[in-house]
């Protein structure tokens, strides 16, 4: 439904002094527009689009934390090394963990390995004074 104002036509006020003022301008409904019955249809249409869009939003999100999961998953701690090979015993001092020992076996290079083999070796990094440890040498 719309509305039209249609002004009637009038003089200007200054130039005919002894005519009366014109009327007001009379609104006239016109029909128009789209009624309820004849947008259904299309707002049928835009729920559709809407929910199939929502559900594409969420499948994606749920693959992407799946991946992420995966991804997490692959970097989540190494299979820990098995001693092979020559050992040392190692005796724990006060203050000591596990990578102070593996330096003092090993004092150049990568001790993550040496790490990872006493830790799968004695299921916990816990030391105490005067534990023996083994420590891979090689």
């Amino acid at each position: 439904m719309a509305a039209v104002l249609s002004p009637a036509p009038s003089s200007r006020p200054g130039l005919a002094p002894h005519r009366p003022p014109a009327p007001r301008p009379v609104l006239r409904v016109i029909d128009g527009g789209r009624s309820s019955t004849a947008m259904a249809p299309v707002y049928r249409r835009r729920r559709i689009v809407a929910a199939l869009a929502l559900a594409t939003v969420i499948v994606l999100a749920v693959m992407a934390a799946e991946a992420g999961r995966d991804l997490a998953a692959g970097w989540a701690a190494p299979v820990p090394a098995t001693i092979e090979g020559r050992t040392v015993v190692v005796e724990a001092a006060p203050g000591d963990t596990l990578w102070t020992v593996a330096r003092r076996v090993r004092p150049t290079g990568d001790v993550r390995p040496v790490v990872e083999a006493m830790l799968s070796e004695r299921g916990s990094a816990e030391l105490q004074v005067g534990d023996a440890v083994r420590v891979p040498a090689g």
